[in-house]
């Protein structure tokens, strides 16, 4: 007989694609698991030699947690509860599928990719109690935005602007940032969308028409290809801007206004990783999980997007 987890205790979390490599998130994501409260129990690979690197990059940091190569053994022996998929693209759809048999709440890097129907999939994970998150980090960038312009209503926006800097080149540059806008405009505005006029005028910008039942924008994507990193990166709605800035050393964040005022902020993506904790802790204490109405209708959006990418 297996015994229900202790709703008070920290929430025991694997992360899969805890590498150090140059654009890798999963040794960050364990690190803001940690910080936000999560035993980060075990480090998964690919093999020996890739777990035991990053177990030893994230020990050198203070984080002490095993490596696996055999998935089986960390289930058995680090006993995980919960999920950080952060491995190539190409690996989410197993992992997705591998973390529901093994009823584990499931935190995904973009973009949340699945072998079937991804209605289906987040109502299998929410029948099950479990909760499906995509790793969507801009919304959480919104409060920062709204501290820095007083006063707009995004409601009454007519325009949205995105500009991003990715690594990638064609359909695959869009497939690893279309997650980006979306999220953030279904932040903004919410509910079930309607896109008109989705169109790639060339390989670097997007245009459609986002409207809902009380918000219509005109908008635009722009992917510039760039060799800075951290990569810049921005977002307009009308003529406020926020651009976010990366100081180093200590990777710390601020957000930069049109007119060049800067303030400093949180950094988005360790928002998003404790959203994610804390929405499994309402799940632990409820033994029951909501389906996630905007993950099923980003995946749509996305999906829809994609299909106007000249063939």
């Amino acid at each position: 007989m297996t015994t229900a987890p202790d709703a008070a205790a920290p929430l025991r979390v694997a992360v899969v694609g805890a590498r150090r490599t140059h654009q890798g998130t999963g040794p960050f994501l364990a690190l803001q698991a940690a910080a936000a409260g999560a035993a980060v129990c075990a480090v998964w690979g690919t093999s020996s030699e890739s777990a035991e690197e990053a177990s030893r990059w994230l020990s050198e940091r203070g984080l002490d947690s095993p490596g696996f190569a055999d998935w089986n053994r960390l289930l058995v022996q680090a006993r995980p509860e919960a999920l950080i998929v952060a491995g190539p693209r190409d690996t989410h759809a197993a992992w997705l599928e591998t973390g529901l048999r093994a009823r584990l709440h499931v935190l995904c890097e973009k973009p949340l990719t699945a072998r079937r129907d991804p209605a289906e999939l987040a109502r299998d994970f929410a029948a099950a109690g479990r909760v499906l998150r995509e790793n969507c980090q801009w919304p959480f960038t919104l409060d920062a935005f709204l501290n820095m312009h007083p006063g707009f209503s995004l409601e009454r926006a007519s325009r949205f602007r995105m500009r991003m800097t990715p690594a990638h080149s064609g359909r695959d540059r869009w497939m690893e940032l279309l997650s980006h806008p979306l999220s953030l405009l279904q932040a903004a505005a919410p509910g079930p969308v309607e896109l008109e006029g989705v169109r790639f005028h060339d390989a670097g910008r997007l245009s459609f028409r986002w409207r809902t039942h009380n918000c219509e924008l005109d908008c635009q994507v722009d992917a510039v290809p760039s060799d800075e990193y951290p990569r810049p990166a921005e977002y307009r709605f009308d003529q406020a801007l926020l651009r976010r800035r990366i100081e180093q050393p200590g990777y710390r964040f601020a957000f930069e206004d049109q007119a060049g005022r800067v303030q400093p902020g949180a950094d988005p993506m360790a928002l998003s990783v404790a959203d994610f904790l804390g929405r499994v802790a309402l799940a632990r204490a409820r033994c029951a999980a909501p389906l996630d109405e905007d993950l099923v209708r980003r995946q749509e959006l996305f999906d829809r997007i994609l299909a106007a990418w000249p063939a």
